[in-house]
């Protein structure tokens, strides 16, 4: 019975620690399937790298979805369509709040910074 309670409270611990280190991990950024015109907002920092991944999950029309990157309250960071699958880099023209949304389907896309 001792043994059991020596090897479950840090466990316990190790395990409840996990949700914390991956949080802590993420950064902030985007790693979602986004649906038509549903934007997720992410934090970034002025001058710094971005990788967007985007693999096509639906279209509503035509034969790609739109992908577009924005800083809130100003104009488009970037805009593009893309059919199946696309990643490309984005530099961060300013700190604060970014968007990014896909239109016309959806898409798993993951925001993240350059390696």
């Amino acid at each position: 019975m001792y043994r059991r309670a020596v090897l479950a409270g840090p466990t316990a611990v190790l395990l409840a620690g996990c949700s914390e280190v991956t949080g802590l991990m993420d950064g902030g950024y985007v790693d979602d399937t986004l649906q038509d015109e549903e934007p997720t907002e992410f934090s970034a920092e002025a001058g710094e790298e971005l990788t967007v991944s985007v693999d096509v999950r639906e279209v509503s029309e035509g034969s790609a979805v739109s992908v577009q990157l924005a800083e809130v309250g100003e104009g488009p960071l970037d805009a593009r369509s893309v059919e199946e699958s696309d990643s490309y880099d984005v530099t961060v023209k300013s700190d604060g709040t970014h968007v990014v949304t896909v239109t016309n389907g959806a898409a798993d896309v993951t925001v993240e910074p350059v390696e």
